[in-house]
């Protein structure tokens, strides 16, 4: 009952942006020396970034952390013995020089690597042990989950986001490493959006493991009582990492933190938190376009436009720290940019930019 209150508590401080920055930022962005508009994404993530820390002008250097959450999952058990198991997988992500430290450390961004739910045991100083679980149950025979296990895992995703939060970072990366993820996600996608996604059945009809994800996908449905709540759809098909991220997303928006979105495990995570806190989509963005089937259908769903054509084979936080790139780019253009006030330079004469431009603005 005390978790209970916990997540209704966080999902109630989730609030809106702040108006009053996004109308200044706004009028900053409007009257830079460039044509009305015209760096379109990056005014868009510029906005985001003020609305969400209530600062029209966000300063240049903003805290970062990429939060990648690793679980296993029931299904895979039974029916995925080839490739690396997630506890490899994380060994691989502990490295140094494995592309998840690289790139976070290009980014100035502190990596958090948590283990939410292994099955096999991994000890590394650059994991945390935080296991509610050893993994999930199959859910072909019954729940992965049991209700007080959703509510255990939603609690720990907001405890570590708060945790961040205390730390000063606003810019929080999500990111997951869990054999079978991507099946649960796809399952997630299906439930949850209402559908199969139109990804998923153009990429069976080329490739043999999307049919077979797509048939299993159906065989979820079949099982399915029709339930669309979304706590209920996670314990009945999701898997820790998911619900532990979903729980990150309640908690870093209700701290007023941007969330970066990886690929459709974070992806779908987003998509049950917003259904249960419509207000959590302001607080999101999704820098890059995965090519994971489901993807772009959730995405769509959350109202979020997507960027980077990278075509990543590894999601793990690594497309999320990318991201973080294209927001000090945004920063960038806001803070070092002059107005056409400050360079003194004329405004336009007509269209848009006529109504819109004028030299009295210079903050």
């Amino acid at each position: 009952m005390r978790k209970e209150k916990m997540i209704e508590q966080i999902i109630a401080s989730v609030g809106p942006m702040d108006a009053a920055a996004l109308e200044r930022c706004q009028r900053r962005l409007d009257n830079l020396t460039k044509p009305l508009g015209s760096l379109h994404h990056l005014e868009f993530l510029a906005l985001k970034l003020a609305g969400v820390t209530g600062q029209y002008r966000p300063a240049l250097q903003q805290k970062q952390a990429v939060l990648v959450v690793a679980a296993d999952h029931g299904l895979v058990k039974a029916l995925c013995k080839e490739g690396k198991t997630t506890a490899q997988r994380v060994a691989d992500a502990c490295r140094v020089d494995s592309p998840l430290h690289v790139f976070a450390a290009k980014n100035a961004a502190e990596v958090v690597l948590v283990n939410a739910g292994m099955r096999e045991k991994f000890v590394h100083e650059r994991l945390q042990q935080a296991a509610v679980a050893f993994g999930t149950c199959d859910w072909r025979q019954g729940p992965a989950m049991k209700e007080d296990l959703v509510l255990e895992a939603l609690c720990l995703g907001i405890s570590l986001a708060q945790a961040e939060a205390d730390k000063g970072v606003r810019i929080l990366g999500l990111g997951s490493i869990a054999k079978g993820g991507m099946l649960s996600a796809l399952i997630l996608a299906t439930v949850l959006g209402g559908g199969v996604p139109v990804s998923l059945r153009q990429q069976a009809a080329a490739s043999e493991r999307a049919a077979n994800q797509l048939a299993l996908v159906e065989e979820a449905l079949v099982l399915w009582n029709g339930e669309t709540d979304a706590r209920a759809v996670l314990g009945h098909f999701g898997g820790l990492e998911t619900v532990v991220l979903c729980g990150a997303i309640l908690g870093g928006a209700a701290r007023g933190m941007l969330l970066v979105l990886d690929g459709v495990e974070t992806a779908v995570a987003a998509l049950a938190a917003a259904q249960m806190q419509p207000l959590v989509k302001n607080y999101l963005i999704a820098p890059h376009v995965a090519a994971e089937p489901g993807f772009q259908e959730v995405l769509f769903l959350l109202g979020l436009p997507s960027y980077l054509q990278l075509k990543l084979q590894q999601s793990e936080g690594i497309g999320a720290v990318l991201g973080m790139s294209l927001l000090r780019a945004s920063l960038h253009m806001l803070n070092d940019m002059r107005t056409f006030g400050e360079a003194a330079v004329a405004v336009a004469q007509d269209g848009p930019g006529a109504e819109r431009q004028s030299h009295a603005v210079r903050d």
